[in-house]
């Protein structure tokens, strides 16, 4: 077995690991993706626990601003305690690289469950969005916005059982910015009207990605996949989506209306958190409070 992260390596590439090499006291088995600051791999614990294992890419851990952003993703996370946001077990540094070792969860992403059925049922639909907005709210009691929902960094587990994940993009409130005015940041799919402007963004930035995702679990698509590129920012700019009703026959005119409310242009005609938005689709959709399983 290869001991940690071969030296020779150019720092650029420090970051791409083989299954074998070690990371600290983590042994990788494989890689798991990528996102614009880092690769993700599962690990192995020294106390035999697999982890999701998240590394800066080497370039970028040369840079003062996206360490930063790095180091208060691990931060906010830890600050965080909740059933429905990823817990972090561990971060550390290694030959001049930042990890930070997640729970490992085994079933997946939500985009993965896209991908796989299309269109998801509206009762299982509103349980994932009640969850997601428990752990958004968690997020947004300790001033921070998360900025970056989608799909893809929803995670469940073989219940179904939502986790929020990737606090890269996080904004403390309370904390100095990361990014220039006026920069926009984030995934256009789910990208707010003001934080696309490059404005700033507050808990209801996290609604209407929230209504986006929503929109995407019902339909199978982002309310403005028809277009591409800078189509899709003006279109979240200026364009309203077509309803879900008209994308689902099986959804009643109330539902779709519910639904549709989180992609309101104006931050200040959402609803006023993101559990406001999900009880306002739980109860026109007709489906009862969470179980505690569930919640």
């Amino acid at each position: 077995m290869r001991m940690g992260v071969a030296r020779s390596r150019n720092f650029e590439q420090a970051a791409e690991l083989d299954p074998g090499d070690t990371v600290g006291p983590y042994t990788i088995e494989a890689r798991l993706g990528e996102g614009g600051m880092g690769l993700v791999y599962k690990a192995m614990g020294p106390d035999g626990q697999r982890v999701a294992l998240k590394l800066v890419r080497g370039k970028l851990a040369a840079d003062r601003v996206f360490r930063k952003r790095f180091d208060r993703e691990a931060a906010t996370a830890r600050r965080v305690s909740h059933p429905h946001v990823v817990p972090v077990l561990d971060t550390g540094e290694y030959e001049g690289i930042p990890y930070m070792a997640q729970r490992f969860i085994e079933s997946g992403t939500l985009e993965d469950k896209i991908d796989r059925e299309r269109q998801l049922e509206l009762d299982a639909t509103v349980v994932l969005c009640l969850q997601v907005a428990r752990g958004l709210g968690a997020l947004h009691a300790e001033q921070l916005i998360h900025r970056d929902l989608k799909p893809a960094n929803i995670l469940l587990d073989e219940r179904d059982h939502a986790y929020i994940a990737d606090f890269g993009l996080a904004k403390d409130r309370d904390a100095s910015a990361l990014t220039e005015p006026g920069q926009a940041v984030g995934s256009m799919d789910y990208m707010a009207p003001e934080q696309i402007r490059g404005e700033e963004v507050n808990h209801l930035t996290d609604v209407y990605a929230l209504g986006c995702v929503m929109y995407e679990c019902l339909s199978g698509e982002a309310p403005f996949a028809d277009r591409e590129g800078m189509q899709v920012l003006w279109a979240h700019l200026r364009d309203e989506p077509t309803e879900l009703a008209a994308k689902r026959k099986d959804l009643s005119q109330d539902v779709s209306w519910a639904l549709m409310r989180a992609l309101e242009k104006d931050p200040e005609r959402r609803p006023p958190t993101p559990t406001a938005y999900a009880r306002m689709v739980q109860v026109a959709a007709g489906v009862p409070p969470l179980s505690p399983g569930e919640a």
